[in-house]
């Protein structure tokens, strides 16, 4: 097992000197009530001294009880503090076995022991899994309590982590060092879609104010990527005690974290899904139909021996999925160098419809494609958080036995349609920025360039784009081989 090393964190911005800093009206008022946090059991102790302690009169056998400002000076609390505590002494008085906090204490032992079951079976703890199983532990433990109360908030998981030490651990860490040549690279396509962009001569103007971007509407500027969906997620990151040398993570089957299915997906620059994700998996495709119509109605289902995008699949999915939502209206359609997606056939469909093929060079995709640049990790990460809570209902029943391959493909279809619809209804402003990021959708005149943001480079322009940089050979010493899962570092900050 490769070395765990913690993931390297980005610097934050630098500390602005006490010289250098203002001081505002509101920092002059003196702090009139200093902020203090008391436990229950110092609140029970002060209420019982002014209950039952009794101070000594002059006159033999006679005592009185303390006043607040005498437990003020014995427990050092504010004695307007105190008569707070005096005014809600039966709500303080009730906190006990029944309480929200006993009730959390006892919750979060069971929830503890349930973690360390779970990693001593090597099983893989995220978040999702934490949140689902705390409530279903509270409603087991609490049958007669309403479960709003319980809220599965930020603080209350920090707190959690906190209390039982428990840290979240990379399984796996790859990363590479991004190479100066990448920005001949980079620029060139850049250049090329600016160039492809430019409105006709006649038209510069009616184009210019009514669709700033260029010749292209929002809805015919799209990406396309194919990325691989395993069966079980062992990759990545799992919740474990602190100090653990060797994080371990068991499958449900022998070689499901290897059986991997394709993913195929098609978004826009306006963030509007217009095309159903696509799934491949490994097979003939002679499914029994009570199988097929248990797959989610969003998802398009294909079968192949080697669960990958090939020539004809490829020809079939821009012929019967990508040009009937393009309208015949002018097309920018960006995707990388993989084999299916520039042979003649393919090239020579796409230029009778309209569409404009631009090819990202090869090991930039991380780079400048808007699904590796910002979509696919968030969109990925909910398909996995899905996938944790269906597992969890599945396994909970008792008709439950185990997994098959049926099983597993119905669920991940529905998982991958779930997540495709909601990242979009959620989360289609993270879509349509990582489309400006990478100009594809930013305005044709350079107006917004400064919106230009590439990872690993630093004031990069676009510049003249009608000039090219020169060829990849002659200038530039790039590997060519997939990128997918890699993470460039900057190497220019």
């Amino acid at each position: 097992m490769p070395p765990i090393r913690s993931p390297k964190r980005r610097r934050g911005p630098k500390a602005k000197p006490i010289c250098e800093r203002n001081l505002t009206q509101q920092e002059l008022k003196p702090i009139q009530y200093p902020e203090r946090t008391y436990s229950q059991s110092q609140k029970l102790r002060v209420l019982v001294f002014l209950e039952h302690h009794q101070i000594p009169l002059q006159r033999p056998g006679e005592y009185r009880r303390p006043t607040q400002q005498e437990a003020s000076d014995t427990y050092q609390v504010p004695q307007r503090t105190i008569s707070d505590w005096t005014r809600k002494k039966d709500k303080i008085e009730q906190i006990g076995k029944d309480s929200p906090v006993k009730k959390a204490a006892a919750l979060e032992d069971q929830l503890y022991n349930d973690f360390l079951e779970r990693r001593e079976a090597r099983r893989t703890v995220r978040q999702a899994w934490f949140r689902i199983q705390s409530q279903f532990r509270f409603r087991e433990i609490y049958p007669n309590v309403n479960p709003a109360i319980f809220r599965f908030s930020n603080g209350w998981f920090r707190g959690f982590l906190g209390r039982h030490k428990i840290s979240l651990r990379c399984i796996t860490k790859k990363a590479q060092k991004m190479p100066e040549d990448y920005r001949i690279l980079v620029v060139n396509w850049l250049r090329f879609n600016r160039w492809n962009s430019q409105p006709a001569a006649g038209s510069f103007w009616d184009v210019a104010i009514d669709h700033p971007v260029g010749r292209y509407d929002l809805s015919n500027i799209c990406n396309l990527d194919e990325t691989p969906i395993p069966f079980e997620y062992l990759q990545g990151k799992t919740y474990n005690t602190v100090g653990a040398r060797t994080v371990w993570a068991k499958e449900s089957r022998s070689g499901w974290d290897k059986q991997q299915a394709t993913l195929v997906l098609c978004i826009f620059a306006d963030g509007i899904p217009q095309i159903p994700p696509m799934i491949i998996f490994h097979g003939t495709g002679q499914r029994v139909e009570s199988e097929k119509l248990q797959y989610h109605a969003g998802v398009i289902v294909e079968f192949n021996p080697t669960a990958y995008m090939n020539d004809g699949l490829f020809e079939r999915y821009i012929t019967n999925y990508l040009i009937p939502v393009l309208g015949g209206r002018p097309t920018l359609f960006a995707l990388d160098l993989m084999g299916s997606h520039k042979t003649p056939t393919v090239l020579d469909i796409l230029r009778k419809n309209n569409i404009t093929p631009s090819l990202i060079p090869g090991g930039c995709t991380s780079l400048v494609q808007p699904l590796d640049v910002s979509v696919n990790k968030p969109f990925k990460d909910l398909i996995r958080d899905l996938t944790d809570e269906r597992i969890f209902e599945l396994e909970s029943t008792e008709e439950f036995e185990r997994w098959t391959v049926r099983d597993r493909c119905i669920m991940i279809t529905h998982c991958v349609g779930d997540a495709f619809y909601k990242f979009h209804s959620e989360k289609a402003s993270i879509i349509c920025t990582s489309f400006r990021k990478v100009s594809l959708s930013l305005p044709v005149d350079g107006s917004l360039d400064g919106e230009l943001d590439i990872k690993g480079f630093t004031g990069l322009e676009i510049g003249n784009w009608r000039q090219d940089l020169g060829s990849v050979d002659d200038s530039a010493d790039v590997r060519s081989e997939e990128d997918h899962e890699v993470e460039f570092v900057s190497g220019f900050e």
